[in-house]
Order: C-alpha cells, then structure tokens, then sequence
C-alpha cells in the first residue's frame, strides 16, 4: 500500500517561494556590490576561487559553479557492491560486473553564479532538471568568511507501472543550501542541509526527508587530495527496509590540468533525490561501490581569466 500526500498548489508557492529567494538574493549582491565600489579599492578584493575541484566531492554537491557560457559534459558509473555479503565477490569482479546507476548530464553556466543542466540516470530512469546559484562567495580579505550556494532540482521517473500513472506520481525535489569555506590551499570544509520531498511513497515513510551533511577536501601533496562526505537523515523509524547514512570516500589526483577521481560509496544511487532516501547499503558489510566521473568542458564563449587562487 502506499500513500501520496502533495498537491500541485503546495508546490507551486514552494517553487516561487525559492525563485523570490533567489531573484531577491541577486538584487541584494548587485546593491552591495555598488556599495563597495563607493566605499574600497576593489583591486584589493580577490574572491576564493577552486574550494573544491568540482560540483560534487564523491555524493554531495560542492559550492562550485560554472564560468559564464561554458558547457560540462558529464558521465558518472556507480558499480555494484564490492563486498561478497551484500552480493558482491569474485563473481561480480568485485562490483565490476555489475552497473548500478549511471548518469549522463548536460551543466551549462549561464552566469559565473548560475549554473543550470539536465540529465538522466539509469537507475529509477529519471530525467532531472537542475539549478544551482551562488549567493555569497568567500573572499581573501575575510569580510566574508565563507561562502554560500543554493542547489535545486527536480526529477521525474520514466518507468511504466501501473502504481506510478499519475504524473504527479512520478516526481521528487531536492533543495540544498551549500555553506562552504576554503581554510587555505590544502583544506576545504562544507555542510550541507537538504530537504527531499517525494510525491509517491511506502505507506511507513513519509514524502518530507530532512538531512544534513558534510564535505571535505585535503590536499596532502602538490597533486594529491583526499575527499570525504557524509549525509545523515532525521527519519522516522520503523521502515520495512534497514536504511543507512550514504558515506563517500575518494581520491583526487591532478594531471596536466585534469583531475582523475577515484571514489568509494554505499550510496544506492547518484542522485540526491535517491541515494538520500534509498541507501540501504552498509558500508560496513561491504555494501560499498566503485565510482568514477567522466568530465568534458566545452566553452561556447569567450572564457574570462579567474586570478590566481590565493590561500584564506
């Protein structure tokens, strides 16, 4: 049995509660902007660049955005579960064998802070569209201390059953406020509250989830860096199905201009509105996968030159 508790009415003054959010917020970074033209010398003021090397860690998104007209083609593979206990082992190749969700994506950067893009996964077959905005960005000279950047989207499954024939059926969002701070060359943090709202669900769960996570990049050598994040969910309990905190570890290697990643996750999917919800992986009985990220940067314009990152 399963339950739907949403209205298109509650959704339509969420989603224009959050553009007045931003449409305001933007207003707000234009007037200040003109007030420290007045008031500084803003050749002084150098914004934090490159908190993290990309949009994600390993599952949660990073501050990062986009530079104005360029195009990010992205591909990211979630194998299966290493661990022989949670159905991995040698006749998988270790999770190798198996493809437990892919995603093809298309992020353009309409403005230095707005970054807009679609995409598909394989896994519950969704379409997602997505946006994310910087609010507030970190700068050397500590007036503003750390950055921030909210992150939205909304996902739509193409699967046919018969439970799912009502459109409305078939959509989840997310909604994220990154708060992030570069503490200097080799050491970024950020935190992560999320809100997950899912139209259809078991009759046990319930359509609002509540989490908050953590992000963070080391850089141990001049090439090297190590990644970590953590999401924990306020849930209620009693699910039919143990559910677990999505856990991501990995490693950052630069070479020649480029970042070759190599990620670890128990997380059941790559999407927020999924592996948030849906990670009944534990880590711990090697319900962990082997993730990678395939990028490719198309700039359609011509593409300013960001100074020189400086430690904060």
């Amino acid at each position: 049995m399963l339950i739907v508790v949403s209205s298109k009415k509650k959704w339509n003054v969420i989603l224009v509660w959050f553009a007045m959010i931003l449409m305001s917020a933007n207003l707000f970074a234009q007037d200040d902007l003109l007030k420290q033209l007045q008031r500084e010398d803003t050749s002084t003021v150098i914004k934090v660049i490159a908190t993290f090397k990309g949009n994600k860690i390993v599952n949660a998104q990073t501050n990062e955005t986009l530079q104005k007209k360029n195009l990010d083609f992205r591909v990211n593979h979630l194998f299966g579960n290493i661990g022989e206990e949670s159905g991995g082992g040698v006749h998988t190749l270790f999770g190798f064998d198996q493809s437990n969700d892919i995603r093809i994506a298309f992020h353009y950067g309409i403005t230095d802070r707005l970054t807009a893009g679609v995409s598909r996964c394989k896994r519950n077959e969704n379409l997602e569209a997505l946006a994310k905005f910087k609010l507030m960005e970190q700068r050397t000279d500590k007036k503003i201390p750390f950055a921030i950047t909210v992150f939205s989207n909304v996902t739509m499954t193409t699967k046919s059953a018969a439970l799912v024939d009502n459109f409305e059926h078939r959509l989840t969002y997310c909604a994220q406020v990154i708060i992030a701070r570069k503490f200097s060359s080799s050491f970024s943090l950020e935190v992560v509250p999320s809100y997950v709202h899912r139209n259809y669900v078991p009759v046990e769960d319930k359509n609002d989830l509540y989490s908050i996570g953590a992000g963070a990049r080391w850089k141990f050598t001049q090439h090297a860096s190590v990644i970590a994040d953590y999401f924990y969910s306020f849930r209620t309990k009693g699910l039919m199905k143990e559910h677990f905190a999505p856990i991501g570890i990995g490693f950052e290697i630069e070479t020649g201009g480029h970042v070759f990643s190599i990620l670890f996750t128990n997380a059941s999917g790559i999407l927020e509105n999924d592996f948030l919800p849906n990670t009944t992986d534990d880590w711990m009985k090697g319900g962990i996968k082997f993730s990678f990220i395939i990028s490719r940067m198309f700039g359609l314009g011509k593409i300013q030159k960001q100074p020189t990152p400086k430690s904060s």
